[in-house]
């Protein structure tokens, strides 16, 4: 059983979580990798008991019973190397309907409850560019609503995206020391620096972790040409993709051209966009101030 802390990545969604789950965690050799895709079943078992816990919504929640779930996060860590760090990666851990606030203590101490000492990892992204991306990717589904049916409907969920707000109940749970934020806008710019500094935390070779991800991008954004495809498809009620009625060298061709082109862009309306302005900037500003996050290098509300 490795000897050194295990870590969780909590996400967020639209984060970059695919391409450290494949391209660094999935790949280092000093990792065991317990999450997506790939995922270890008794780890797996250990952290979705947890979660389901704490459903805001009670006809969802589960009962919370830590002792099963930290025998069976016992018996996956037990099956560790040693000198593997083990890391488990679960985007849904920071979902909203696990929390009834962003301040909800439930989730991180029933974690820290079941894992024992851990290292999180956290990624942020500009709030405003995260849900034009929750959009998009809700736009490549069968029933797609208008940008402000789709608000609308989430103005709840919004309040996650209070990251430094989300990251003090972490903190509370696993110790200051033990919690690390890492822009989104970073692994755009600096791939391999991000991937250096969150090997660095958990205690990886920080080069080898950066050879890794260089030139990876994993579940990029549509592209316009698709998105404009999409609509026009489900307009006419075509929710079987066209290309599946085309011989297969033509099929690729034309799905070569609809992904290719710039990536899709969508335009959320002002009001609500200068609603979530004045949402998140006092809790931007805290990120700035106790994490060293760049927030106004990268354009985030302030």
């Amino acid at each position: 059983m490795s000897s050194t802390l295990p870590v969780l990545h909590v996400g967020f969604h639209k984060c970059g979580s695919t391409t450290l789950q494949a391209a660094l965690f999935g790949r280092h050799p000093q990792i065991d990798y317990l999450g997506e895709p790939r995922e270890e079943p008794r780890s797996t078992e250990a952290i979705r008991l947890v979660r389901d816990s704490c459903y805001v919504e009670e006809r969802k929640r589960i009962r919370f019973d830590p002792e099963r779930s930290r025998a069976l996060w016992q018996e996956a860590l037990s099956d560790v190397a040693p000198g593997l760090v083990p890391v488990f990666s679960k985007e849904s851990l920071t979902q909203p309907e696990f929390y009834a606030a962003p301040d909800d203590p439930n989730l991180p101490e029933r974690l820290r409850a079941v894992v024992g000492p851990a290292r999180i990892v956290i990624v942020t992204r500009h709030q405003i560019r995260l849900i034009e991306s929750l959009y998009l990717f809700h736009a490549k589904g069968v029933h797609v609503e208008p940008a402000q049916q789709w608000l609308d409907a989430r103005q709840e969920e919004m309040h996650q995206y209070r990251f430094h707000t989300v990251a003090q109940s972490f903190v509370a749970a696993f110790g200051r020391d033990n919690v690390a934020i890492f822009p989104f806008e970073d692994m755009k710019t600096d791939a391999k620096s991000f991937a250096r500094r969150i090997c660095d935390f958990i205690g990886v070779d920080s080069q080898h972790g950066a050879d890794l991800i260089a030139g990876e991008r994993r579940n990029q954004r549509v592209s316009q040409r698709y998105l404009a495809y999409s609509k026009i498809r489900k307009a006419f009620g075509l929710y079987i993709p066209i290309g599946r009625m085309m011989p297969e060298a033509m099929r690729r061709s034309f799905n070569e051209f609809v992904a290719g082109g710039r990536e899709a862009r969508i335009e959320l309306p002002a009001t609500f966009v200068a609603k979530m302005e004045d949402y998140f900037r006092d809790d931007n500003r805290k990120l700035a101030r106790d994490w060293g996050i760049p927030v106004e290098k990268y354009g985030y509300p302030v």
